[in-house]
């Protein structure tokens, strides 16, 4: 590669900057007071589909299958529930089409490695900053597990558990640049403080997918810590129980699901059986005679049988399957676990499929199955600036 100076260099690093900002604010679902992580994700959608009818690249056949099938299966999905059908369900028409245009982009992993270091800091600075300057909006005061004076990073996202999968998320590019020999002394320092924004989350998901993590990567370190839990636990018995092991936390998503059981084994049909509600909520009549009145789901299996019935649920399960399946036939164990665990396991106590962090984590888990190579590809979206 040709050797460039300092000002040749200079609308590169611009353009990467810009980039890494549009990441950012596709990241943070609570920067301001409208979707404007939606926008900016459909923004770079229609950005990356011109750059391929610019440099006249076709988009993968797997990419366009996969597109055309979820939005016809989804569209049929709320077509046969209207009126009580909601736009929001071709949200992952959206975030799957953006997933895999990105995977066609190598150079956007690093992209997303700054975006996200730069979110799980600013997550942690609102922490420390709570401790001093009183709490703000961005962390949460664990009153739930009856431990108020420890404070949850948040960042600009809704939950704990949607910063923690940010924090996943980068964890997984690390280990990857790490693999490919990209890593220098400086990203040994960005390991270390996101690990501790990510422990500071203080989610029982997201450390375990961690902990997970840790297994397959430094089993040293997987052991030495399952000692110091076991030790650390026993001399602080009573404390760790409430924090971790709180029973009336799994009673409340027992409760949550009240409405899902009731709305959907009791109050469904044969067309929400197979293809689903076209509505992510639960009708607020049945909704209000539970425990919690709400018609959230919070529980990935559930949402997606009630919102795109078993066919939907099947189509997923197929799909990370295949997924999993593609790291495996690759010999990166690593991934195929790690990818199964955190989209079909990890749901069963979360979901984000309506959110834009759910498909930056699909994103970077495509271009790293994809990618071949450590460096930018010569058609790659990065090469306008080459």
């Amino acid at each position: 590669m040709v050797q460039r100076s300092k000002a040749q260099r200079i609308p590169s690093d611009f353009f990467g900057m810009v980039l890494i900002i549009g990441f950012f604010i596709m990241s943070a679902n609570r920067l301001v007071g409208i979707p404007l992580d939606k926008v900016f994700m459909f923004l770079f959608l229609v950005i990356l589909i011109l750059k391929n009818i610019f440099l006249k690249t076709q988009i993968s056949n797997s990419t366009i299958l996969a597109v055309v099938s979820i939005c016809a299966f989804i569209f049929l999905s709320f077509l046969l529930n209207i009126p009580d059908s909601s736009a929001i369900v071709f949200f992952p028409v959206l975030g799957v089409f953006f997933a895999f245009l990105c995977s066609e982009e190598p150079g956007l992993l690093d992209v997303l490695y700054y975006a996200l270091f730069a979110h799980l800091m600013i997550g942690l600075i609102f922490v420390i900053s709570s401790y001093g300057l009183g709490i703000n909006s961005y962390v949460h005061p664990m009153y739930d597990k009856g431990v108020p004076f420890l404070h949850a990073a948040k960042g600009f996202t809704t939950t704990v558990q949607t910063y923690g999968t940010l924090g996943i998320t980068w964890f997984l590019i690390y280990y990857w640049r790490k693999d490919k020999n990209k890593n220098k002394k400086i990203d040994h320092v960005f390991y270390a403080m996101a690990l501790l924004a990510l422990v500071i989350t203080f989610n029982r998901n997201t450390l375990l997918i961690f902990y997970l993590i840790i297994f397959f990567k430094h089993k040293k370190v997987f052991f030495s810590i399952l000692f110091m839990i076991a030790a650390f636990y026993l001399y602080f018995f009573d404390f760790i129980n409430s924090v971790l092991f709180n029973v009336s936390t799994l009673t409340s998503r027992s409760d949550l699901l009240a409405a899902f059981r009731l709305s959907f084994f009791e109050d469904t049909g044969w067309v929400g059986y197979i293809i689903g509600h076209g509505n992510n909520m639960v009708a607020e009549e049945i909704a209000r005679t539970t425990y919690y009145k709400t018609g959230y789901i919070e529980n990935g299996t559930a949402v997606l049988l009630y919102t795109y019935g078993f066919l939907g649920y099947l189509v997923y399960l197929i799909s990370i399957i295949l997924l999993s399946l593609g790291f495996w036939l690759k010999k990166q164990f690593f991934y195929a676990f790690i990818v199964f665990y955190i989209f079909i396991v990890a749901q069963q106590f979360t979901h984000e499929f309506f959110s834009t962090t759910f498909y930056l984590m699909l994103a970077a888990v495509l271009i790293i199955l994809r990618n071949k190579k450590s460096t930018v590809e010569k058609d790659s979206f990065l090469s306008f600036t080459e």
